[in-house]
């Protein structure tokens, strides 16, 4: 018997009958989507699991954002057939069988991509300023009572909250690994959920500078890594906060395992004077396959020098900004012609998982640092955020598009929300008016994880109650 794969265990998740997806974007708005209790769109689910039809057609949407040379098409049609798109615009024959979403209220777009993102610390939302000081003093306070069951909890919680705000790709930056058994937790978690994304293997908080992550474990793991939608990389400290012999060392390691790089880098002015964009230049330690993020305090020659290696670069603007690393130098990254993403790095920080925030934000700060509109424009960001931000993850063969033979990775957002119309374009729409709540479908890989507004298979309430209970265990632990 041939092995069932993952759909297959979705579809038998799905006990329940499916119920036709008509009307999914028109009409009046969802009634429990515009109550006032529900500022998210995290506190209403249903549990039967993630729905997975066969064939699905997204009928009619207002605008489908393809992020291809495609462009965008307005009332355009999208076909899924198992787990792929095999058509897009005007599907006038629909196969007996198909389920059909009306999207003429909705505008469709790839599902966003975030490139950097600590889930294993999302039970500590807000946590940034306790009694032990800020955000520095907190976590060092609290990382090192993280189980891996806790690490598991977060990136449950990080994922399903970024569902249900429209990301289906995720770099997930495992910087607390304290044992085998939290990166196996935080894999399996990943692996559970049904999202796209990359596991970066990483260190715990308080490792000393000279002693390297468990590469054992690590070419362990790379060498059972499952075929599916999780793939395995490395986060790594890097010049910036490891010796040289050290990081030497994982680079090495994880490029003999084919295994991309991540680090962060110049974060602020002092983290920059170390030189260590450099250091990885003169050790042949930047490409396409190492990402640095932040940046936050580079130079220009150091932005010059990673445009010029290929590394991309990923920037977390709301984080950057409220720690206090300085103010996020966007329009001089564009101007070296470096490679975007756009990350919303932590909830301790950032509070919440909005990229249509992110988005906005990053081109103000453009348009702010050189007193002029449109430095970056709505395009170029809304790009970052799902085919760049994609293309910098090497994903973007499968993620960040909409185009006939890729898999599906499809967002809904509405467009007869009393925030989001009347609609002069669509991607203006998505990068200064909507928020999560808007958005009222979201597909991975042909799974439908969010639909009339709701997330699917997931047990929010008994999700939510997990992670108040732990971070009250921690804290009471930590004494904050």
């Amino acid at each position: 018997m041939a092995r069932p794969t993952r759909r297959d265990l979705f579809r038998l998740a799905a006990a329940a009958p499916l119920a036709p997806l008509l009307g999914a974007c028109t009409g009046e708005p969802d009634a429990a989507a515009t109550t006032p209790a529900m500022t998210s769109a995290t506190t209403s689910a249903t549990t039967a699991g993630p729905s997975t039809p066969a064939r699905v057609l997204i009928r009619g949407a207002s605008s489908v954002l393809t992020m291809t040379a495609q462009g965008e098409l307005s009332g355009a049609d999208i076909l899924v057939e198992d787990g792929t798109i095999t058509a897009i615009g005007s599907v006038p024959d629909v196969p007996e069988g198909t389920e059909i979403i009306d999207a003429a209220d909705c505008v469709a777009l790839p599902g966003l991509v975030d490139t950097h993102w600590h889930m294993w610390n999302s039970v500590a939302r807000g946590m940034a300023a306790t009694a032990k000081g800020g955000f520095a003093p907190s976590m060092a306070a609290l990382s090192p009572l993280f189980t891996p069951e806790h690490h598991a909890l977060g990136v449950r919680l990080a994922i399903a909250e970024g569902l249900a705000a429209g990301i289906t790709t995720v770099h997930n930056w495992a910087h607390n690994t304290r044992s085998a058994e939290h990166a196996e937790a935080e894999l399996s978690a990943m692996t559970a959920s049904g999202i796209r994304g990359r596991l970066a293997y990483g260190y715990p908080q308080d490792i000393a500078a000279d002693r390297t992550m468990d590469l054992d474990h690590l070419a362990q793991l790379a060498g059972r890594m499952p075929e599916g939608l999780v793939s395995l990389g490395i986060c790594a400290r890097g010049p910036d906060r490891s010796d040289t012999a050290t990081w030497q060392a994982e680079w090495a390691a994880a490029r003999e395992l084919g295994l991309p790089i991540t680090t962060h880098a110049a974060s602020d002015p002092d983290a920059a004077a170390l030189g260590g964009i450099a250091a990885l230049a003169a050790a042949d330690g930047l490409g396409a396959d190492v990402q640095l993020v932040h940046l936050t305090g580079a130079t220009t020659a150091q932005m010059d020098l990673a445009a010029r290696s290929g590394s991309p670069v990923s920037i977390s603007p709301w984080t950057e900004l409220e720690v206090g690393y300085g103010i996020p130098p966007v329009a001089e990254l564009q101007d070296a012609g470096v490679a975007l993403g756009l990350s919303v790095d932590n909830v301790v920080l950032a509070g919440s998982i909005d990229m249509f925030s992110v988005m906005k934000l990053t081109a103000d700060l453009a348009a702010g640092s050189r007193r002029t509109q449109s430095v970056v424009t709505d395009a170029t960001v809304l790009e970052w955020a799902t085919a760049g931000g994609a293309a910098t993850l090497g994903l973007g063969d499968v993620a960040g598009t909409l185009a006939v033979g890729r898999p599906a990775d499809v967002v809904l957002v509405r467009t007869d929300r009393i925030g989001t119309a009347p609609v002069k374009d669509a991607t203006t729409l998505l990068v200064r008016a909507a928020h999560p709540a808007d958005v009222d479908l979201v597909m991975v890989d042909g799974v439908i994880h969010k639909r009339d507004g709701r997330l699917v298979g997931i047990d929010v309430p008994a999700l939510l109650d997990e992670s108040a209970q732990a971070l009250a265990e921690l804290r009471a632990q930590a004494g904050i």
